[in-house]
C-alpha cells in the first residue's frame, strides 16, 4: 500500500530533468490518496505546457517515480483568437439569409378550417424562380392555382416538415404564392427568389402577405382580389431553418519562411468539419464538433499538426457540412441552435526554430468552392457525386478556377468558444457481411449486428451511374428493408460513380445510421461479400469493463447493452441511433449510468455532457428533459421526474466510480437549484407540482400509452427527489460543505417523514401496489424499517403472481433485481434474468436481438416509438456487474469494493475485469453443482476488497491452497466477510 506521494511539475523537461518543478512541487505528502489530487501550483497561461511526474513511497519503503507526462494549456481568452468566422455557403444561400426567411401568422382559424395565406410578387423579365416554404403544421401550396408537390412526410414524424424548395419557370407579369395551413395556431414562412435573363436575383418576402380564415373560390390565381384580407403579423420566431446544399471546400495557400518546430492547429465549426494540411486529413475525428446548444457554447479541439507542415509552400483546408448544428435535429427542425450560415474557424499557430511565431488564420484570404457533398443530414443521410471531385484541393500547387470564389465573414456569434476534453467520436471496428441476398431487384447485406455507424462500398460502373444505400434494423417478410420504425428519418445515402475503370471505394462523411441491414441498389453486377463493409462509429470512450457470466442469457444481455451504449454514445448520450430523434435524453442516461460507467471510461464523456445539461437547465432551476434542448421553445420549464434527476445523479455516479470531486464542484451550484426548485413546489415534503411533461414509469408494461401513470406520479416524483437528495447529501460530504449536509440530512428526513403518510398503507401497499412503487419506495430507503420485510414480500408476491414478471418501465426496471436480492430473493432475481418469455430480456435474446430494444414488446410495438437499439431497458448491467459479478463500490474511485454475489445453482460461473483508477480489479468465480465454490480475485494496489464467502467456518476455505490467512470480519448473512488487499487470491470453499 502506498504511504506518501509527490507531485512535481516543470515548465520544461529540461527543467523537470534537471529537479527543479518550477510550476508546483506538492513535497512529500504522508497519503495513500492516489487520485483526486488538485493541481496547487503557479498559475498557467494560454499555449503553457506543462510536464509533470508523480514519486509514491510504499509500505516496505521501495520508492517509485513515474516516466515523465505533459499537459498543454488550450486558449483561455476570446482574445487569444485572431481567426475569424467563414461563412460555409453560396451566392445564393448568402442572399436569402440577408434577405430573412420570416415567421408569419394570422388570426388562428377555426378547428375545422384552415388559414389561407396569399403572396403576391410581379416580375419585371421571365424568371427561374425559386419558392422556399415552411409551416409549423401540414399546409397545402400553391403556384397561380398550380400545385406544389411537397415531399411526403410520415404521420408518426417528430416535428414539422423542413422548408420545401421548389423552382418553377414564371413569365414576366403578376404571381402568387399561396399556403393553406391547416391546424391550430399555424404559423408558416415563405420566399420568393427569381433569377432574371440578365442574372438579376430579386427576392421577395412574405411580410407583406394576406390572409384569411375563409376560402373564396379563385383565391389561389394571381387575379383575386384579396385587398379585404388582413395583413399577416410577424411571428416572434426568429429561426431561419433554411435548405442546405451538402459541404463546400476552404482552402488558403500559406508560406513557412522557416523550419517549424513547433505547430498546433486549433479548430472548430458550426456545422461539421474536416481539416485538411497539404492535402492529408488532421486528426480522424467524425461528425465533429458534436452536438451541442451550440447558441451558448462551441467546442473546439487541438491538434498537433508540427509533422504535417513543411518549410516553404503549404495549405491548409476543410470541409463543411450541416453536422449537428444545420441538420434537422426533432422538433425543432435545421439550425435548432442558432441560424445559418454554416461557419469554420481555424487558427493554425507555427513557431519556428528561431523562436518567432506565425499565425495562419480564417480570414477573408480564404477560397470557397462546392464539394462532391451535395447533401448531407444526420438523420437522411449524404450524396455524394464522384464527377464534382477536385483532386489535389487542399495541396500545394493546386489552381483555383471559376468553381472558386473569395469566402465572406459570417455574422458573429453568440456561443463562447471552449476546449474539448471529452473523446471524440472515430470508426472504432469494421463489420464484415454476414449475408447479401437478392431481393426485389436490391441487394440486402445483413452485418448480423445492430450497429451505429455506416456502409462502406466498393463499386464499379460507368460515370453518372447512381449507387443507393437504404439502412434498416429489421426486414419485411419478403426479405427487404423496413424503415417503418425510422419514421421520417429517410437513412439513406447515394453515391454517383465518377467511372473509374479500377473501381471506385466511398464512404459518408458527414452521417450516421443506426441499423443491420443495408439495401443496395444501382449495382452494374452482384457485390462480393467483401465490396461492403460495415464501419462501427461512437465515441472513442475506453473500454473498462468485461463481463464473463456462465449462463448464455445473462451474457448476451451483456453485450446486447454494450452495443446499445456504443451505437448511443456519439458525443453525447442519445436515446436511439436510427431515427428522426438521437437526442440527449435525460432519464435513459439516468438509470443507464451505473452500467455505463462499467462498461466504460466516462469520466470526461460526462463532463462534457453536464455542460450541455447545465445550459438545457431553466432559470427556476429545473434540468431540462433533453440536453441539448431542442425543445426550448415548445416544452414546459419545468422537471420531468426521473428526467431531470440526471444532472444530480449523473455527476454523483461519476465521482462515486473515478472519485473525482471537480465533478461535483462543477455542477454543485446547477444541483443546488434543481433542489431548490422541487422544495419551492413541494407540499411539505411530496413533489406534487412542476412535473412538466410526466414521463412517469415510461413504457411500463401495464401501460395503455408510453407515459400512462401506471405509478401514481406523485410516488414517482417523490421517491426521485429523495433519490436525488440522498445523492447530495453524499456529495456535500464528499466536499465538506458542512451546511448542505445538515440541509439534506433535514430534507431526506421530511421526505421519508411525507412519503410514508402519503403513500404507505398500514398493510404495506405502497401507493397503488405496481411493482414501480414498491421498489423505489425500497431503493431509496423511504419505508419504514419495521415494513420492509412486508413491503419486500408485497414486491415479491406481485411479480409472482403475474407469471414471474416485470410491469416495470423504464424508472423501475433498474433498481428491481437489487431491492430483491436486498431483501433475500435470490432466486426471483434468477428466474427475471433467464426467463426467456415475453416480457423479459431474454424475450429479445431468444428472438435474436443484438441490441437492446426500446420497448419489452419491440418485435410488435408502436412502429412511432419502437427503436431495437436503446439502452435504458439494459440498466440492469449495472446490477449484473456489482452483485453477480461481484464488483460492487464501497468507497468512491474502488478504493473499497465489495464481492459478495448473488448465486444460483443455474449459473455456474461468473465474474468481470473492471480497469479502475487505481488499476484492475478481477473476479472469476464458479460454484459447482455440488455446491464447491472457488474465487480468483485479483485486488489492484491501494484497494481493499471487501470478500463474502458462503462460508460459516474458517476450516472450510482455503487461500491459495493453504488454510485461510486473511483476517475475517465476521460473519454476515451466512457468509463469512474476509478483508484482502491489494494481491492476487484463489479461494475455495468446501460445499
Amino acid at each position: 500500500m502506498q504511504t506518501a506521494w509527490r507531485v512535481e511539475v516543470a515548465s520544461s523537461d529540461a527543467n523537470l530533468r534537471a529537479g527543479l518543478a518550477d510550476l508546483w512541487d506538492s513535497g512529500r505528502v504522508e497519503s495513500d490518496q492516489t487520485f483526486d489530487v488538485i493541481y496547487a501550483g503557479k498559475p498557467l497561461s494560454s499555449r503553457e505546457r506543462a510536464v509533470w511526474r508523480v514519486t509514491a513511497w510504499d509500505c516496505h519503503g521501495r520508492v517509485t517515480t513515474s516516466k515523465p507526462a505533459f499537459w498543454e494549456m488550450a486558449l483561455l481568452s476570446p482574445d487569444d483568437w485572431q481567426a475569424e468566422w467563414l461563412a460555409a455557403e453560396d451566392a445564393d444561400m448568402r442572399g436569402d439569409r440577408e434577405a430573412g426567411l420570416f415567421w408569419v401568422t394570422a388570426d388562428a382559424p377555426a378547428k375545422d378550417k384552415s388559414c389561407q395565406v396569399r403572396l403576391v410578387f410581379d416580375l419585371e423579365a421571365d424568371a427561374e424562380t425559386t419558392v422556399l416554404t415552411i409551416s409549423s403544421t401540414s399546409y397545402e401550396a400553391r403556384i397561380d392555382g398550380s400545385l406544389i408537390d411537397l415531399p411526403p412526410r410520415p404521420a408518426n414524424a417528430w416535428g414539422p416538415r423542413g422548408v420545401v424548395e421548389t423552382v418553377r419557370t414564371l413569365k414576366a407579369g403578376t404571381h402568387v404564392l399561396t399556403l393553406s395551413l391547416k391546424g391550430e395556431k399555424p404559423q408558416c414562412a415563405m420566399l420568393v427568389r427569381a433569377r432574371l435573363r440578365d442574372g438579376r436575383v430579386v427576392r421577395f418576402d412574405d411580410l407583406t402577405a394576406r390572409a384569411s380564415s375563409e376560402k373564396p373560390e379563385g383565391w389561389t390565381r394571381p387575379d383575386f382580389d384579396a385587398s379585404a384580407w388582413p395583413m399577416v403579423k410577424r411571428s416572434e420566431r426568429e429561426d431561419q431553418p433554411l435548405p442546405g446544399k451538402g459541404a463546400f471546400l476552404m482552402r488558403r495557400d500559406f508560406t513557412a519562411t522557416e523550419t517549424v518546430a513547433k505547430a498546433r492547429l486549433y479548430v472548430t465549426a458550426l456545422g461539421a468539419y474536416e481539416a485538411y494540411i497539404n492535402g492529408k486529413r488532421v486528426g480522424d475525428a467524425l461528425l465533429a464538433p458534436e452536438s451541442m446548444d451550440f447558441s451558448k457554447r462551441i467546442l473546439y479541439r487541438v491538434f498537433d499538426v508540427t509533422k504535417m507542415v513543411g518549410r516553404g509552400a503549404n495549405v491548409i483546408g476543410a470541409m463543411v457540412a450541416d453536422g449537428w448544428y444545420g441538420s434537422y435535429t426533432s422538433p425543432q427542425g435545421r439550425f435548432a441552435f442558432g441560424n445559418p450560415p454554416l461557419r469554420f474557424m481555424a487558427q493554425l499557430e507555427l513557431t519556428y526554430t528561431g523562436g518567432g511565431v506565425e499565425r495562419v488564420v480564417t480570414d477573408q484570404s480564404w477560397m470557397i468552392s462546392a464539394s462532391p457533398v451535395l447533401n448531407s443530414d444526420i438523420y437522411d443521410g449524404e450524396d455524394y457525386d464522384a464527377r464534382r471531385e477536385q483532386p489535389g484541393w487542399a495541396a500545394p500547387g493546386f489552381q483555383t478556377d471559376a468553381r472558386w470564389s473569395p469566402v465572406a465573414i459570417a455574422p458573429p456569434v453568440t456561443g463562447k468558444l471552449q476546449p474539448t476534453l471529452s473523446p471524440p467520436i472515430r470508426r472504432m471496428s469494421l463489420l464484415k457481411a454476414k449475408s447479401l441476398k437478392a431481393v426485389n431487384g436490391s441487394w440486402i447485406v445483413d452485418f448480423g449486428q445492430n450497429f451505429a455507424g455506416f456502409a462502406k462500398i466498393r463499386v464499379k460502373g460507368i460515370a453518372g451511374q447512381k449507387v443507393t444505400l437504404k439502412f434498416a434494423e429489421i426486414l419485411k417478410s419478403d426479405g427487404s428493408i423496413d424503415q417503418a420504425n425510422l419514421r421520417a428519418a429517410l437513412a439513406t445515402d447515394t453515391y454517383v460513380l465518377k467511372g473509374d475503370p479500377a473501381g471506385e471505394v466511398w464512404e459518408p462523411r458527414f452521417t450516421y445510421h443506426g441499423f443491420r441491414y443495408v439495401e443496395i441498389s444501382g449495382l452494374s453486377n452482384a457485390p462480393a461479400p467483401d465490396d461492403v463493409v460495415g464501419v462501427v462509429i461512437h465515441s472513442d470512450t475506453s473500454r473498462t469493463g468485461h463481463l464473463r457470466i456462465g449462463h448464455p442469457i445473462i451474457q448476451t444481455l451483456w453485450q446486447n447493452s454494450l452495443w446499445s451504449q456504443k451505437s448511443n454514445f456519439m458525443g453525447i448520450p442519445t436515446d436511439c441511433p436510427q431515427r428522426d430523434e438521437r437526442l440527449g435524453w435525460m432519464g435513459d442516461a439516468h438509470v443507464f449510468w451505473d452500467a455505463a460507467a462499467f462498461n466504460m471510461d466516462v469520466s470526461t464523456f460526462t463532463q462534457r455532457w453536464m455542460a450541455d445539461v447545465r445550459d438545457a437547465q431553466w432559470p427556476n432551476g429545473a434540468f431540462a428533459f433533453i440536453a441539448p434542448n431542442s425543445m426550448r421553445d415548445t416544452a414546459p420549464n419545468e422537471a420531468s421526474p426521473g428526467w431531470a434527476d440526471a444532472g444530480v445523479i449523473l455527476p454523483w455516479t461519476t465521482w462515486q466510480r473515478y472519485g473525482d470531486t471537480e465533478v461535483i464542484n462543477q455542477n454543485w451550484e446547477a444541483m443546488s437549484a434543481y433542489i431548490g426548485y422541487i422544495a419551492a413546489l413541494s407540499d411539505d415534503g411530496i413533489w406534487s407540482k412542476g412535473h412538466g411533461w410526466d414521463f412517469g414509469d415510461w413504457l411500463a408494461l401495464d401501460s395503455r400509452w408510453p407515459g400512462d401513470h401506471t405509478t401514481p406520479p406523485d410516488l414517482i416524483g417523490t421517491a426521485m427527489w429523495k433519490h436525488s437528495t440522498l445523492a447530495m447529501l453524499d456529495m456535500a460530504k464528499a466536499t465538506k460543505r458542512q451546511k448542505a449536509v445538515e440541509d439534506y440530512t433535514r430534507l431526506a428526513e421530511k421526505i421519508d417523514t411525507a412519503f410514508a403518510k402519503a403513500f404507505i398503507h398500514s398493510d404495506a401497499t405502497v401507493g397503488n401496489g405496481s411493482q414501480t412503487g414498491y421498489i423505489l419506495a425500497l431503493r431509496y430507503n423511504l419505508v419504514p424499517p419495521q415494513l420492509r420485510a412486508e413491503v419486500a414480500r408485497k414486491l415479491h408476491d406481485s411479480i409472482v403472481s403475474r407469471g414471474r414478471l416485470l410491469t416495470t418501465g423504464f424508472l423501475g426496471t433498474p433498481h428491481s433485481l437489487d431491492v430483491l436480492a436486498d431483501h433475500g430473493y435470490a432466486a426471483l432475481v434468477y428466474d427475471l434474468l433467464l426467463r426467456t418469455e415475453y416480457p423479459s430480456w431474454g424475450y429479445m435474446v431468444m428472438k435474436g436481438a443484438t441490441t437492446t430494444w426500446e420497448r419489452w414488446n419491440g418485435d410488435a410495438g408502436d412502429i412511432s416509438m419502437n427503436s431495437f437499439n436503446h439502452y435504458a431497458l439494459g440498466a440492469v448491467i449495472g446490477f449484473v456487474y456489482r452483485r453477480i459479478a461481484g464488483i460492487d463500490p464501497i468507497e468512491p474511485g474502488f478504493r473499497r469494493f465489495r464481492f459478495n454475489p448473488v448465486l444460483d445453482r443455474r449459473v455456474a460461473s461468473g465474474g468481470a475485469q473492471y480497469d479502475a483508477v487505481s488499476g484492475r480489479i478481477s473476479t472469476d468465480w464458479t460454484l459447482n453443482p455440488e455446491g464447491q465454490f472457488r474465487l480468483k480475485l485479483s485486488v489492484p494496489p491501494n484497494t481493499r476488497a471487501e470478500v463474502h464467502l458462503p462460508a460459516t467456518n474458517r476450516t472450510d476455505i482455503r487461500e491459495n491452497g493453504k488454510a485461510l490467512a486473511s483476517q475475517s470480519l465476521g460473519i454476515v448473512n451466512g457468509r463469512m466477510v474476509i478483508e484482502a488487499g491489494p494481491g492476487d487470491y484463489d479461494f475455495a470453499v468446501r460445499a
